[in-house]
């Protein structure tokens, strides 16, 4: 009777998966993904459960109507709340006075976990407990008005083997949450203060986001009528991947210098192909500025993956640039160009919200929601925004990747730029992913913050830093001077800091200026040019990927042969950038931004020293770049102004001192805190005060009060594609009907290169102006070519070097 309930109707020929087909495959791929975290049987009972309610006649004639009669009016059905509710009716123990087993609390767990999950799967986790101390849960579950369940029950268990599964599912998946529960309670035994409830919702969110994936991908493959194998074993292309990668080091320690540059990247590439074979844990890999991290990494990664049978490797970088860069060398040491990911900015735009979204309506938002990427790719590079978005964002998009994070190897590089007001965040799902999911964690940066520190702790394996004898190391990796000048530091607007760049740049062949913001870059590079200053260069993330990549080639290619060159960039060049100058002028501030600085300077040891400078900008404006703020603050007032560690900026010491003293100040400035909520996020999927108030469930998350509430950056921004080189040949396609999905698909890929980020008050202005244009329902945006500037990009006044271009 099951075979005559349709889920899906497919458009293109009308054919008809059956609910019972669909709601079959579906757990079966959702017990796949859960595996990682040994929940399959919860992800397998949330995939059958989840479209319960289309087991009914009126589902049947709504997507008759919707996807055949073309009927986009035609009044939505919920159908994720059934399932849901018909867990908690049948599995769910009420308290009658008797304390429950824990057997019964666990089996009460499990409906709360997997019913939130049903009920949420079109839109995205719902609060247990509210700010108004109602309840979502409760309120589908038990509450609201559900016109065919009755008739949606009996038709589901007129199929007897869906009683049977059911009731089994439950009981498999009680022993599974009693094992998680015992796991959890010898952590809390372990650490004292491991968060017990917080680790739920954990376990809940990735049940979630194995429901997500595996009902998205079975969609996907019944709308394409797609048949194709779904995934393959990592482990051989691990195992060749590792295999090149160690042909190349061999060329390397053969073929390369006897200096002792290179015979320490040498030994601390070797320690970490040593440390593979240590078990799973949370380490760091301190290597210094220009001390071979990458590789050295990526040594450890592919080894321990293959040691520990881990599913991918994953990257996590804060900024694009190193994305860029480290991506594509990867993918030339392992020849491999098809199977390392790149996943950074998207050029869709996700405020198209997920309940905006409904397989039966537009066909465009199909064609969006199946571009983006789920992170099924061996080797995955990305930001350490879509990091915590997979945990934190809100809808169902991002959360489907997050799965994918379990029994994986992955890799922070550039801990250290975490945005300060998520380091509890930050810290739970690394502690969560290692002690829970299984994944190996190495927290890579030559200024290792101290995380251990803070009310919500990471906590590090024993013994956890890969690196021997650290201090010598760095010691040994010394290749700049600083040289503090009173004057420099005492504050220079752009009239005295242009005569003093100026100055610099006779002093020294090559010289490279960061300063902290975008416009200081620019009226600093128009002030040399007007000085008559000659091979002047500008690099911001006002430039999209392609244009940046051209004009550092330039750059490198003067550097190589030894003729002048002034580059004058934000901190976009300071992490993951290869390049290095004789000198080095750095605005003043965070003590890792200006480690990274030194870092491009005498990066390889040209020279005996390289000489590294600091100014105090005293003109810039950094009001919309808080922690840039922050740190200047910490580094003029308890690092600069103490001549202990003046005099010795980048040892551990000072190191030490800076990160003690920039948590200190945040927490006196409640910087954690969010604003409008005048508490911690974290704080809402943990125990709360309104839990303790109005308890009417185990978990007390507020998962849509935190998403509601929570950017990865302050200043969230859109992407926007620009007319720059091959991007306006994309705009041009874009612009046109793509039916073709693998070809819309790789253009959306390929646009990345091509796109730069602008935050809302310039997307406000550049549409006001007639300067920007959408695309698919707003969901993607590009720039006219006359406010794109092939000096300095995005030019906000329409002042671009090149014709109008529009359609």
């Amino acid at each position: 009777m099951g075979l005559t309930f349709a889920a899906h109707i497919r458009e293109t020929d009308f054919a008809v998966q059956m609910v019972g087909e669909h709601s079959d495959e579906t757990a079966v791929l959702a017990k796949e993904f859960g595996r990682k975290l040994q929940v399959e049987n919860m992800a397998e009972l949330s995939g059958f459960l989840h479209d319960m309610g289309k087991w009914m006649c009126e589902f049947s004639s709504y997507l008759h109507k919707v996807v055949i009669n073309k009927d986009k009016l035609s009044p939505y059905i919920d159908h994720s709340t059934a399932g849901a509710r018909y867990l908690y009716e049948n599995y769910y123990i009420h308290d009658t006075g008797k304390q429950l087993s824990i057997a019964q609390w666990a089996q009460n767990l499990v409906v709360e976990v997997v019913g939130m999950g049903i009920l949420s799967h079109h839109s995205g986790l719902q609060d247990f407990i509210g700010e108004d101390g109602s309840s979502d849960f409760i309120r589908r579950v038990r509450e609201k008005e559900l016109p065919y369940y009755e008739e949606v029950v009996h038709n589901f268990e007129q199929v007897h083997e869906n009683v049977v599964r059911v009731k089994r599912l439950v009981r498999k998946s009680t022993q599974e949450m009693e094992l998680i529960l015992g796991k959890l309670l010898e952590l809390h035994r372990k650490f004292q203060h491991y968060p017990l409830l917080l680790s739920l919702s954990f376990v809940m969110k990735t049940v979630f986001s194995c429901l997500i994936d595996a009902d998205r991908t079975n969609t996907r493959r019944f709308e394409e009528n797609d048949r194709s194998p779904l995934q393959a074993d990592a482990q051989p292309f691990f195992q060749q991947s590792y295999r090149h990668l160690m042909e190349q080091v061999v060329k390397w320690e053969t073929g390369g210098s006897e200096s002792d540059i290179d015979q320490l990247r040498s030994r601390m590439s070797a320690q970490c192909d040593d440390w593979a074979a240590r078990p799973a844990g949370i380490y760091t890999l301190s290597i210094p500025t220009g001390g071979g991290k990458t590789f050295a990494s990526l040594r450890y990664a592919l080894k321990h993956a293959l040691q520990e049978q881990k599913d991918r490797i994953i990257y996590v970088v804060p900024y694009t640039t190193i994305l860029e860069q480290n991506a594509d060398a990867v993918r030339k040491i392992i020849r491999n160009q098809t199977r390392v990911l790149e996943h950074h900015g998207n050029v869709i735009d996700d405020k198209l919200l997920d309940h905006d979204f409904d397989y039966y309506g537009q066909s465009l938002h199909k064609q969006l929601q199946l571009a983006r990427d789920n992170w099924d790719y061996p080797i995955v590079f990305t930001t350490m925004v879509q990091f915590l978005d997979a945990f934190y964002a809100k809808g169902t998009r991002k959360a489907r990747r997050l799965h994918n994070l379990m029994n994986s190897v992955i890799i922070f590089d550039e801990v250290q730029a975490v945005p300060f007001q998520h380091y509890h965040l930050f810290n739970e799902a690394v502690n969560f992913l290692h002690y829970i999911g299984g994944s190996s964690i190495l927290l890579c940066t030559a200024t290792q913050p101290a995380v251990a520190d803070m009310r919500y702790p990471l906590y590090l394996s024993t013994d956890q830093e890969m690196v021997a004898e650290l201090n010598q190391v760095i010691d040994a990796f010394e290749r700049v001077k600083f040289r503090l000048e009173d004057h420099a530091l005492a504050g220079l607007d752009q009239g005295p800091l242009a005569d003093y760049v100026q100055q610099l740049y006779e002093q020294h062949l090559s010289l490279l200026v960061i300063l902290n913001t975008k416009k200081s870059v620019q009226q600093l590079f128009e002030a040399m040019t007007e000085k008559g200053a000659t091979h002047v260069y500008h690099l911001s993330t006002l430039m999209c990927p392609a244009h940046r990549t051209i004009i550092l080639d330039k750059v490198k290619k003067r550097l190589e042969s030894g003729e002048p060159v002034l580059c004058i960039s934000t901190q976009l060049i300071e992490a993951g950038v290869d390049i290095s100058f004789q000198a080095v002028l750095r605005a003043v501030a965070g003590l890792d931004s200006i480690a990274q600085a030194a870092g491009r300077c005498n990066r390889h040891g040209e020279k005996e020293l390289g000489y590294v400078y600091l100014v105090h900008v005293s003109d810039e404006h950094l009001t919309r770049l808080p922690e840039i703020k922050h740190g200047k603050a910490v580094t003029m007032d308890y690092i600069l102004n103490d001549p202990i560690y003046r005099d010795r900026l980048l040892h551990p010491d000072s190191i030490r001192r800076y990160y003690q003293y920039y948590y200190h100040q945040l927490h006196q400035l409640n910087r954690m805190t969010h604003p409008k909520l005048q508490r911690e996020l974290i704080e809402l999927i943990d125990e709360n005060k309104l839990f303790k108030e109005y308890q009417k469930t185990i978990l007390p998350s507020m998962y849509k009060t935190l998403e509601a509430h929570f950017q990865a950056i302050d200043s969230p921004t859109t992407t926007v594609l620009v007319p720059y080189g091959r991007g306006k040949e994309i705009i041009v396609q874009l612009n046109e009907e793509i039916r073709d999905l693998p070809l819309f698909n790789s253009l959306i890929k390929e646009a990345q290169q091509y796109s730069i980020n602008v935050f809302s008050q310039t997307l406000r202005e550049l549409s006001q102006a007639g300067l920007i244009h959408a695309l698919y329902g707003k969901s993607i945006y590009y720039l006219d070519e006359q406010a794109y500037d092939n000096e300095y990009g995005l030019a906000i006044d329409g002042g671009g070097s090149a014709a109008l271009y529009s359609f």
